[in-house]
């Protein structure tokens, strides 16, 4: 039994006494004791049961999505264009689907990105430029993402054309 103090590695498993086959449950780090007032922690622990790790998630994007993802692009790039926040090179870059361009473009600066750009990823990119320079409600535009997702967004960005 010991006092948890400075240095003491908490773990949030059940630990089983070999001596005398207790069991407790270390669950809330702010919590070590026993219902007697006594601090109760394991010492020489060995794990016996490890969880396998999580699959990572693999999102499947179907056309109708994609589709909607790259419209969405399109309007939040007319709408920066119409700003003369950025080069109506997007635009053409965006068709063309040269994302790695048009995040370079969006973020004024050479596009290093070692990982694969798509359409939502670039569709993120110009929607934060949209809440950065105030030309959309950023907290109406947060919520219809969180909440609706792509076909929130083409309405929504459609009203602040000129």
């Amino acid at each position: 039994m010991e006092k948890p103090g400075i240095d003491v590695f908490y773990v949030n498993y059940t630990a089983v006494c070999t001596h005398c086959g207790g069991v407790i449950q270390f669950g809330d780090p702010s919590y070590f004791n026993n219902r007697e007032g006594v601090y109760v922690w394991a010492f020489d622990q060995t794990l016996l049961h490890a969880r396998p790790p999580e699959p990572p998630i693999i999102r499947i994007v179907d056309e109708v999505k994609l589709q909607a993802q790259k419209k969405c692009l399109h309007l939040a790039l007319r709408l920066l264009v119409q700003e003369k926040n950025v080069v109506d090179t997007v635009l053409s870059l965006a068709k063309e689907e040269q994302y790695c361009k048009v995040i370079a473009l969006l973020e004024s600066k050479t596009c290093k990105l070692v990982e694969e750009i798509n359409a939502e990823k670039c569709l993120a990119s110009a929607l934060h430029q949209l809440m950065t320079h105030c030309i959309v409600d950023s907290n109406q535009l947060l919520s219809i993402v969180i909440n609706e997702s792509y076909p929130g967004i083409e309405p929504f960005l459609k009203q602040y054309m000129k």
